[in-house]
């Protein structure tokens, strides 16, 4: 039995939260989050035994073994030298941190600290979907090399909140780690340029910053990709993940945007040129990836299994998107 505590009760909290309160493996020992009545919520729907809005309450209790940093990115890197300070296992929300520089540190952090194993949210590497496309491609189903087409438009409506996470960070870091992560998963190949356009669609939006972005990349293998990021409450929330070869190309379309059979889970769908045939793949999707990762973790404390992605790849993903997020913010009018 592991016992568990999360510091941030906010969408992702929840998300891990989710499919871990009835794993039999874990006790949910508490909750924690800087707005009380969020904590207590929190506690009460998933069963904690305890709440607090001080995150050292759990972190230097020794009876604690993991802890979930779902809070902003600003606050990744105090809280994890803490739990590493104290012993815990962890599992960090992405991006690590709020600029690259503190990203080297933390990663420098995790492996001076062996006895802690630290897995960053990545959960697309944990995602059944995802890894069945990576799969396809690795066994030339499409051919090589790729054209990858991926966004994720976000419809906000709750825009404060949004717009508290735009001040923070960028729409392309903050879920472009992902998908720079899949274009080097996917391909086997690194990255060897990005750039990217931005704009500001709301006046509410800093100066300096933008809520809805483009990057486009090209890889060593001679593939390349895009990313769009939006978010505000007129963008159309669109999840478009695509991803085109000399033989054809595959589609992936998540659960609640297919128009039938949404009880079958995500649908993959494979086009072929030759014969333009098409393959439709189901995925189950009983179990959303934060639950497979946690469990994950636990492999990597009773298996000794290395991180998934690996630090320097999670490393590698910030820098790209970094380096994406600063040529935009050059451009900005």
């Amino acid at each position: 039995m592991y016992n568990l505590a999360l510091i941030g009760c906010g969408y992702m909290g929840h998300s891990h939260l989710e499919e871990i309160y009835l794993k039999e493996n874990i006790c949910i020992k508490g909750v924690c989050d800087l707005d009380p009545q969020a904590a207590e919520f929190t506690a009460k729907q998933f069963n904690a035994q305890t709440f607090s809005t001080n995150a050292d309450d759990y972190i230097t209790d020794p009876e604690i073994d993991i802890i979930i940093i779902a809070t902003y990115p600003s606050s990744h890197y105090p809280l994890l030298i803490k739990c590493l300070e104290h012993g815990k296992h962890v599992i960090c929300e992405k991006p690590i941190t709020a600029d690259y520089e503190e990203g080297v540190a933390f990663v420098r952090a995790c492996n001076e600290h062996p006895e802690c194993k630290v897995l960053v949210g990545h959960i697309l590497r944990h995602n059944n979907t995802y890894k069945l496309v990576a799969d396809m491609i690795a066994r030339g189903d499409i051919g090589k090399p790729i054209v990858m087409r991926m966004v994720q438009n976000h419809q906000s409506f709750s825009w404060k909140k949004d717009l508290a996470l735009i001040t923070e960070t960028s729409p392309i870091i903050d879920c472009g780690v992902h998908y720079i992560d899949v274009m080097r998963w996917f391909t086997g190949a690194e990255v060897v340029s990005v750039d990217g356009v931005g704009i500001r669609t709301e006046p509410t939006v800093p100066q300096g910053k933008y809520n809805h972005g483009i990057i486009t990349v090209t890889m060593s293998d001679g593939s390349a990709g895009f990313y769009e990021a939006g978010w505000s409450p007129t963008v159309g929330t669109n999840n478009t993940k695509e991803f085109i070869g000399p033989l054809g190309r595959i589609k992936i379309i998540y659960q609640k945007d297919r128009i039938t059979h949404k009880e079958s889970g995500n649908l993959v769908e494979l086009h072929k040129t030759e014969d333009h045939s098409v393959l439709s793949i189901d995925v189950p999707y009983n179990e959303k990836p934060t639950g497979y990762q946690l469990d994950y973790l636990i492999q990597m404390i009773e298996q000794d299994k290395p991180a998934n992605p690996t630090m320097e790849d999670v490393l590698t993903s910030f820098r790209v998107v970094c380096e994406a997020d600063r040529k935009i913010r050059e451009k900005l009018i």
